[in-house]
């Protein structure tokens, strides 16, 4: 593997394994939700869990936007 892109791509690696157990809590929120009365408690508590899990994921998709960012700026170095 090219050396310059080691980096981004371990970056990228580090923040998916981070966001996909959230994603999928946010995922299963989502199906309860169109599922579920909107008066119930399980409704309530599905809308807090997505809530708490676009708050935790929003700083890792920053995240992997940065490492992404990283191949052009990387490769526009080289030219």
């Amino acid at each position: 593997m090219n050396t310059t892109y080691k980096q981004p791509i371990d970056r990228l690696k580090r923040h998916m394994a981070e966001y996909q157990p959230q994603l999928k809590r946010a995922i299963e929120a989502i199906a309860v939700l169109e599922n579920t009365d909107p008066e119930s408690d399980e409704f309530c508590n599905a809308l807090a869990e997505l809530h708490v899990c676009t708050t935790i994921l929003e700083p890792y998709s920053e995240g992997m936007l940065e490492a992404i960012d990283q191949f052009t700026e990387d490769s526009s170095g080289e030219e």
